[in-house]
């Protein structure tokens, strides 16, 4: 863990900190995985809540169209 702390550092080191700690008191520490897996679920696609937004402004049914099909 140790060697993980030192290699990160900026806006992934304020978040992966609190997930260590508490880590640290259930006496069980992560695997390099499961820290990449952390951090990839942080610092996912940072503008998917405007795709979503934009998918969602797209969507239109056909003229005419089932409403159940849709």
């Amino acid at each position: 863990m140790a060697y993980i702390k030192t290699c990160v550092g900026g806006k992934a080191y304020n978040h992966l900190l609190p997930y260590l700690e508490a880590e640290r008191n259930t006496e069980r520490n992560p695997t390099s995985k499961e820290v990449l897996k952390f951090l990839e679920n942080v610092f996912k696609d940072p503008d998917r809540r405007i795709k979503a937004q934009q998918e969602f402004k797209g969507l239109k049914m056909p003229y005419l169209g089932d409403f159940n099909n849709f």
